[in-house]
């Protein structure tokens, strides 16, 4: 009950939060408006980490793909719209474009999932075992003759039991991995990192449209920008090492570790200069600690690490 009522909490502040962006972006705010702001914000510490984040995603609406159908519905409303209409449309596209980014509408579809920061295990019907990393969700769907695991968001690692007359198919809507009895992981594109099928033990057969690779343990299959897939040797176990709770690098650039490390807490981590984010670590990391591990980048390498609020840490190299 107790974790219902927190989680409801959350999701009145994010409605108040995104209706405090449009309302003071609106050129008709007044002073009264800024002044019922400062004192919601002072009401609660969780409310400023709300209305930061809620900011930052109203500057990034701009690179939202909006379909032609649809802007043109909103081209319509706008048109017909009062200036207050307008700030509460303009809310509820930040809190749709904030639960799309955090996962909320892909948990919804889940039959399993994990929050951020959150490593877990399940075991299907057949006794295949799914480890589910970081902000990760999936379906099920299993039938007489074929067993179907869609990755919906994140990364997860299969256990698969072997059943040779239900052959088991794991995959993202792009990449398709299926194999009789194996173990492997899929994880889906996001953000700066590209889909992959990491092969621990066994075979898989990796597909993506017509086109098929055979990937064997120690390799990884590695969807390309233009839309193919490229098998090559991989350190699989490093890479399948949040399963116990560790991030293992070595000798990956700083941009990359810190991409790895801002999936696995709230916020963002930006890397202000490519000095800084070329930076090579070696390392291993508790996943469930990226503070510590933020603190131990900081001192092992020329870079200072700024906490500029509770969503937003700046990276970049230290100045002599």
């Amino acid at each position: 009950m107790t974790d219902q009522r927190d989680e409801r909490d959350k999701d009145r502040i994010a409605e108040e939060a995104a209706g405090w962006v449009a309302r003071l972006q609106s050129s008709d705010a007044t002073d009264e408006d800024r002044r019922r702001f400062a004192e919601w914000l002072e009401r609660d510490p969780a409310h400023r980490e709300a209305y930061d984040e809620f900011s930052r995603l109203w500057g990034d609406l701009k690179d939202v793909p909006i379909p032609p159908d649809r802007l043109k519905k909103l081209r319509g409303q706008r048109r017909r719209a009062a200036v207050s209409r307008a700030a509460g449309l303009a809310a509820l596209v930040i809190v749709s474009a904030a639960a799309y980014d955090m996962g909320v509408l892909d948990r919804i579809r889940a039959d399993h999932y994990t929050a951020v920061g959150e490593v877990r295990t399940v075991v299907l019907d057949d006794g295949t075992r799914v480890d589910l990393n970081t902000d990760t969700a999936i379906t099920v769907d299993y039938s007489d003759d074929a067993r179907r695991v869609r990755v919906l968001r994140g990364e997860a690692f299969f256990d698969v039991a072997r059943n040779p007359d239900r052959p088991f198919t794991a995959d993202d809507g792009t990449l398709a991995a299926e194999a009789v009895g194996t173990q492997y992981g899929l994880r889906t594109a996001a953000g700066s990192f590209r889909g992959d099928v990491q092969v621990e033990e066994g075979k898989v057969a990796v597909r993506i449209g017509a086109d098929q690779v055979l990937v064997e343990a120690g390799n990884a299959a590695m969807l390309t920008s233009r839309g193919h897939v490229v098998v090559a040797p991989s350190d699989v176990a490093g890479r399948m090492a949040w399963r116990s709770g560790r991030l293992v690098f070595s000798g990956r650039p700083l941009r990359e570790v810190l991409a790895t490390l801002e999936r696995y807490r709230h916020g963002r981590i930006f890397v202000v200069d490519e000095a800084a984010a070329e930076q090579k670590v070696s390392g291993i990391f508790d996943l469930k600690d990226t503070e510590e591990a933020l603190r131990e980048i900081e001192s092992s390498l020329p870079v200072t690490v700024t906490h500029v609020t509770g969503l937003a840490v700046v990276v970049r190299s230290r100045t002599p």
